[in-house]
């Protein structure tokens, strides 16, 4: 059976008019068009639907028993029309975001308020995860997009660049590998002991500085948390890189933040998706803020 909603709409018509001739010019279409349609309705149907006289149509038993069900389905697919507007329009919807913990606190919220102010109807989930996590929670369905540190592709998930975030030495306060002018010591660096926190860019860390592969050495430690990494060595003489960004809470911590050139100096972040998978109009609207809106 195939039944359309023009039919159901000229059924509508009809029956409200008691009339082809003013049904037709309700819905902007000629008699011959709507007497079409209802006879289309009827031949799927295989009932007459109206009583056809010199003084008009009337629905009969049976059109009449029909009328509310066709009312409902009518409203429903005017709903369906409702919400798909709202959605495009971004009054309503729902963002599903997954970040790194350091990220959600200290970049997070200057391009959340925006959002929030410009679309306050959109109700907003913030997932966090470590930065080797991100891939995981989206292709968990946890979240519809991710925003997170540069990673080797995981099954099913796609990706592209969001910003290149400066990164930064991380020492504590009066550290031996600071000098003086606030630079750091490189070569007392390359003998430090090492706080890690992620598998990926460990491996780009260690090569790039200490000329060695991602296998821990004797003395270093590897942790689950960036934030946990700056208050241990806010306590011990560790170092690591973090994000320029998270030097907002070198205060707190007791930790100094010192820039470094080379291939670690630098880390691409990235937005994270399911591949083939269209994003919904909040998801858009977010990342076209966060890309205008880069960490400082």
């Amino acid at each position: 059976m195939s039944i359309s909603v023009r039919q159901l709409r000229a059924f509508r018509a009809v029956a409200d008019a008691r009339s082809f001739t003013a049904a037709a010019e309700e819905l902007g279409l000629t008699q011959a068009a709507v007497s079409m349609l209802i006879r289309q309705f009827e031949i799927e149907l295989r009932v007459t639907l109206f009583e056809r006289t010199g003084r008009g149509a009337h629905l009969t038993e049976f059109g009449t028993e029909i009328m509310p069900t066709v009312l409902r389905v009518l409203e429903d697919l005017r709903n369906i029309t409702d919400s798909a507007t709202d959605l495009r329009l971004l009054q309503r919807g729902h963002l599903r975001l997954a970040v790194p913990q350091m990220l959600g606190c200290c970049w997070l919220p200057q391009v959340l308020g925006p959002f929030r102010a410009r679309y306050p109807n959109i109700e907003v989930s913030i997932v966090e995860a470590d930065g080797d996590g991100v891939m995981d929670r989206v292709a968990g369905v946890a979240a519809e997009v991710g925003i997170g540190p540069e990673r080797a592709l995981s099954s099913g998930i796609s990706a592209a660049p969001l910003w290149d975030v400066p990164m930064q030495l991380v020492v504590r306060n009066g550290s031996r590998l600071c000098t003086a002018d606030k630079r750091p010591d490189m070569a007392a660096v390359e003998t430090a002991r090492w706080i890690t926190y992620s598998n990926d860019f460990s491996e780009v860390l260690h090569r790039s500085l200490l000329g060695h592969g991602a296998t821990p050495r004797a003395g270093d430690m590897r942790v689950m948390g960036m934030m946990s990494a700056l208050a241990i060595i806010g306590r011990e003489d560790y170092v690591t890189v973090a994000p320029a960004y998270a030097a907002i809470f070198a205060p707190v911590f007791g930790v100094t933040f010192l820039p470094f050139e080379g291939a670690a100096s630098r880390r691409r972040f990235m937005q994270y998706t399911r591949a083939r998978h269209d994003l919904s109009p909040a998801a858009r609207a977010f990342l076209e803020m966060a890309q205008a809106s880069a960490p400082v």
